[in-house]
């Protein structure tokens, strides 16, 4: 699945390049998000792209990749628990949109890999859900801007998340 959604983002953007700069607008961007899974916490970096075919309207791919372990006490028994990757591809709305900044919507697919480790023994899992959030993005000039977004995912297996993060954007084209 981490392949399917990583190889749909890329082919995407790799469309996105070829079209002209009047047809819509790349941008790409990496930054921090902090994941709170029923109150197990993780800390993530995110690398994004996506391709805007308005002003009003895009699809964006997004990695989280892991960092460190966060130690788990169930039962009386302690273990670390990891956040390998969230990937996932997203439609994005922006209702409010203009040259210096918008806020928008996006509602998408993730896949979610992680590991766990307690008593010499080592489990890994994976998920799939969807995830629907909101954000708002600043430009300082044409090109660099910040943005910050809170998106929620509902896991197939009943569990949920909620990730908030900052990040750098840079826009191409367009």
């Amino acid at each position: 699945m981490f392949r399917t959604v990583l190889v749909s983002s890329l082919s995407v953007l790799a469309l996105a390049a070829g079209a002209s700069a009047q047809e819509g607008q790349i941008r790409l961007g990496a930054g921090y998000e902090a994941a709170d899974f029923d109150g197990v916490d993780f800390d993530t970096v995110v690398v994004r792209g996506s391709y805007d075919f308005t002003r009003y309207l895009g699809v964006e791919g997004q990695l989280n990749i892991g960092l460190g372990d966060e130690s788990l006490t169930v039962g009386g028994l302690t273990g670390d628990v990891s956040l390998d990757y969230v990937a996932g591809v997203f439609g994005v709305v922006r209702p409010w949109s203009n040259e210096d900044g918008s806020v928008f919507l996006r509602a998408g697919y993730t896949t979610t890999e992680a590991e766990a480790s307690a008593a010499g023994l080592n489990f890994s899992a994976s998920d799939e859900a969807w995830a629907y959030g909101v954000g708002g993005e600043y430009f300082f000039d044409a090109r660099n801007g910040i943005r910050a977004d809170y998106t929620r995912y509902d896991y197939d297996d009943g569990g949920d998340a909620d990730f908030f993060g900052v990040s750098y954007v840079r826009r191409i084209g367009g």
